[in-house]
């Protein structure tokens, strides 16, 4: 009997059982306070005003309800068995995004293993796209009007396509080669209108990413919904089409005339439509399609101004509460879906709230005083704890306030946009990669936020300190929250301008791989060893042991695994450090002799490998106190931080097995190797850590080892335990490690 599976269990509903009374509590509290707030609080002389925040404060309420609602319970599910033999088409619709983006998205749906066709709708009837799926047989597809945006587009499509299913991507999403084989089983039941996949994105230094490498931790602003909303909708039969990442059946696209055209947000509406005429959808919770993230605050305003648009035109259309066909678990659901752009005006009330005390010594409410503290205390603490831990690890109070501040302008735009429409609104695409310029109007709101309360603060204190004032605990009360406001602005703008200096023209994909180098001048010398710590189609990150002068022409071989690409960059940019005897130099070096089959393979290497692979590594979600205290895993592991290394070596076994490989991290007692040939488990292992033209041997044991599963890309890592003897000789390279890390992490 597996004692340890069935202690895990009984852990994880213990957990799920007293996080659902906390939340109980936490509404029961909510209800209290905001009783007491309507009857004993309000400010007769300022009856606007306390009206105001006691309305932003119900919100917040509402919305954290309907959280709780959707996120009791997740629906987990496994994929069944891909049907056979089932027609596809994959349709890619587009208009603005450029070639090299859409390259990536069509080599990786020609490595599609189902079987079928790829339709590349091009609204922006562009020569170069045409030539491009030309090359790529793909079949390109124009139409000479472009109506109902993204809806038209894609309307468009269908009518081009007999397959009995579809599946949509953006233009910059890119599909791994076994996704339609992960989905399509779910539509042996033909009740299910669609099957909806997570849109995970992997340019992790985008605005919507926070990122801490030591501890291997991303947070991410969708996280929250891909994750966790999408899996407790899919309980209630209310997961909804996203636009990207979903395989439709064509029969219940039929049914409901195609896309929905009657808002810029049609997955939303199309949702709804299925959804009322009877048909199921399913959330499958696996990241198999990757896609880049707004980079920088520009595109991320263009694409929350679609989605407020698109909730206001919803909510007002084709409103799901007064639809009919819908069950009351799917209109809560939906209706939580609607009503967020309504955060902007609730932000902005609580942003100006304490400028307008501070300024005037106006309160909403009768008095701001201990007893005042003895209710809100309690309220906030349990609504933050409870939310904290429905969330389950995904939410975050500090970082989801910051992106709150960084949208609340736009939402009001929004509902503006809507009631007051100045002209016909074309579909804005959201713009994706290559380094999109952000002008700085777009943090004018969040600029003004930040004045206007330091100013506040301001004004408050000296007129506590010119004794205008005596009422020092409101004042005190007020300047906290204007600061603390402030804090969340000054963090917007401090983020975007890191984005806008960076100015990368594509994401560096984290990576450690074999690199052999020589600078082009040398014909004969032999080649030297190092690690390429990041790449992308352009370009590589190299760290080696030696000095590589900026503006040097290399010869290079990137070992990937299973192959070899040989070609030619130059050194765009050079650091270096100083360890006792060795000099470590990180390099950029920028492709000059690509051909597009070494272009295309390094993109396929990328978006199907080792994007996988990387972001497997790390956390996107933390241990909630709950957890920890009940000590369930929940599919968690801890990260301990060992030092990188990212050296290469060469490796003996016992097996007879010799090669070049990698090491990942390191620490006194064992290390991480990344290698192109199977380690055995238990096997002894001979190492030589190349530091340049020397090298440390180094002996052990593999204790355990990882197979990346893919066939073009083999790879595997092995975990090495040292021999006492090694344990003395490994000192030093971990001095070189640690000043390693600090290399690549700046």
């Amino acid at each position: 009997m597996n004692t340890g599976g069935i202690n895990e269990i009984s852990s994880k509903l213990k957990v799920e059982r007293f996080r659902r009374f906390v939340a109980i509590i936490a509404i029961i509290v909510t209800v209290y306070y905001l009783y007491w707030r309507i009857t004993e609080t309000f400010n007769p002389s300022a009856i606007l005003f306390s009206w105001t925040l006691y309305a932003a404060e119900v919100y917040g309420a509402i919305t954290t309800f309907l959280l709780y609602f959707m996120v009791w319970k997740l629906k987990v599910r496994n994929a069944p068995p891909p049907l056979p033999n089932r027609s596809v088409d994959v349709l890619i619709p587009t208009k603005s995004e450029s070639v090299h983006v859409l390259r990536k998205t069509l080599l990786a749906c020609n490595n599609l293993k189902y079987p079928h066709r790829t339709l590349v709708l091009d609204d922006g009837n562009r020569p170069e796209i045409k030539a491009l799926c030309e090359g790529l047989k793909c079949i390109y597809l124009a139409r000479t009007t472009h109506e109902h945006a993204k809806a038209g587009n894609l309307n468009f499509g269908l009518q081009h396509s007999h397959a009995e299913f579809i599946a949509v991507f953006d233009a910059d999403h890119v599909p791994l080669p076994h996704f339609i084989d992960g989905l399509i089983g779910y539509f042996q039941d033909e009740k299910v209108a669609f099957v909806q996949a997570p849109q995970e994105f992997y340019n992790i230094d985008s605005f919507q990413h926070r990122v801490e490498h030591k501890k291997k931790y991303i947070w991410g602003e969708q996280y929250l919904f891909f994750s966790l909303i999408q899996p407790g909708k899919d309980r209630c039969n209310a997961a909804y089409f996203v636009g990207s990442c979903a395989i439709l059946r064509r029969k219940a696209l039929d049914g409901v005339g195609g896309f929905a055209k009657g808002s810029i947000t049609e997955d939303l509406m199309t949702s709804i439509r299925l959804h009322a005429k009877g048909w199921s959808s399913v959330y499958h919770n696996e990241n198999i399609a990757y896609g880049i993230a707004a980079e920088t605050l520009l595109p991320f305003h263009i694409q929350r101004q679609r989605w407020g648009l698109g909730g206001w035109q919803v909510f007002f259309k084709a409103n799901p509460l007064f639809i009919k066909g819908l069950s009351i678990s799917q209109r809560l659901c939906y209706l939580a879906s609607m009503i967020y752009p309504l955060e902007g005006f609730q932000k902005t009330i609580f942003y100006i709230t304490p400028v307008i005390a501070l300024f005037t010594g106006v309160l909403p409410m009768r008095a701001l005083d201990v007893s005042y503290l003895l209710h809100f205390a309690p309220y906030f603490a349990l609504s933050l704890y409870g939310f904290n831990e429905m969330t389950r690890g995904y939410g975050g109070y500090i970082i989801l306030e910051q992106f709150s501040m960084g949208k609340f302008f736009i939402y009001i735009k929004t509902l503006f946009s809507f009631l007051l429409p100045k002209k016909k609104r074309g579909f804005k695409v959201t713009p994706k990669g290559e380094g999109s310029f952000v002008p700085y109007r777009f943090i004018v709101p969040q600029v003004s936020v930040f004045i206007i309360s330091i100013i506040a603060i301001i004004w408050g204190l000296a007129a506590i300190l010119l004794q205008e004032r005596s009422d020092g605990f409101v004042v005190a009360v007020n300047c906290f929250w204007a600061l603390f406001n402030s804090g969340l602005a000054l963090a917007i703008i401090q983020y975007d301008y890191k984005k806008l200096i960076q100015r990368r023209e594509s994401f560096r994909i984290p990576d450690a791989m074999l690199v052999e180098y020589i600078p082009a001048y040398l014909e004969k010398s032999n080649s030297l060893l190092a690690v390429a710590d990041n790449l992308t189609e352009k370009g590589l990150s190299l760290l080696a042991v030696g000095q590589i002068p900026a503006g040097q022409d290399l010869r290079i071989n990137i070992l990937l695994p299973a192959k070899t690409l040989s070609l030619r960059g130059t050194v765009v940019q050079e650091s270096s450090i100083t360890v006792g005897q060795y000099r470590l130099t990180r390099v950029g070096v920028r492709f000059t002799e690509v051909t597009q089959d070494i272009e295309d393979t390094l993109s396929r290497y990328i978006h199907e490998f080792s994007i996988v692979k990387f972001l497997r590594e790390y956390s996107t979600r933390y241990k909630t106190y709950i957890e920890r205290r009940f000590r369930t895993g929940f599919h968690f592991r801890e990260r301990v931080y060992r030092a990188l290394a990212y050296l290469p070596v060469a490796i003996w076994t016992d097996k007879e097995v010799s090669d070049y490989a990698v090491i990942k991290d390191i620490s006194g007692s064992g290390l991480l190797l990344v290698t192109r040939v199977y380690p055995s488990s238990g096997s002894k292992i001979s190492i030589e850590v190349i530091l340049g033209r020397q090298s440390i041997p180094l002996n052990g044991t593999i204790v355990r080892n990882q197979i990346y599963e893919n066939k073009d890309f083999p790879e595997y890592l092995a975990g090495v335990q040292f021999d006492e003897a090694s344990k003395e000789k490994v000192k030093d390279i971990l001095k070189i490690a640690e000043k390693i890390s600090s290399l690549v992490f700046k």
